[in-house]
């Protein structure tokens, strides 16, 4: 199994030139809900569900308190968590307020190891079923 993806035709800006070309994108499968995460992490550490369930809720609680508190969190060999702000850029420093950013974010910055098996994974192109 590797990653599917797809050929999109797209429409790029190029030096205010309009080009159309082509690149991949990848397939999205259906999302993963909580439960099924649960069940699955729940059969390969033998660890029954309600367990899995707290220890997920606890880590999600914690890495929101300490992101929020201003630290980066490093979630082990899986990576790294942190907040990026986007805010409009003013003249002078006394005019940077609160009222100036536009969205805060939650990034994710995954580990060597993760990015390793990323790079690792092959890449498939999808077979999209004709309507005959």
């Amino acid at each position: 199994m590797g990653l599917q993806y797809r050929v999109k035709k797209v429409n790029l800006d190029l030096y205010k030139r309009k080009v159309e070309g082509y690149k991949v994108q990848f397939v999205n499968q259906p999302i993963i809900m909580e439960d099924n995460l649960v069940e699955y992490i729940s059969r390969s550490a033998h660890i029954p569900r309600s367990m899995v369930r707290a220890c997920t809720m606890a880590i999600a609680d914690a890495i929101t308190f300490y992101v929020i508190n201003g630290h980066r969190v490093s979630f082990g060999k899986f990576g790294k968590f942190h907040l990026k702000v986007e805010n409009t850029c003013v003249d002078t420093p006394e005019e940077c307020l609160a009222d100036t950013v536009k969205r805060t974010t939650l990034c994710f910055t995954p580990s060597t190891d993760v990015k390793k098996v990323l790079d690792k994974a092959s890449l498939i192109e999808y077979e999209e079923l004709s309507e005959e």
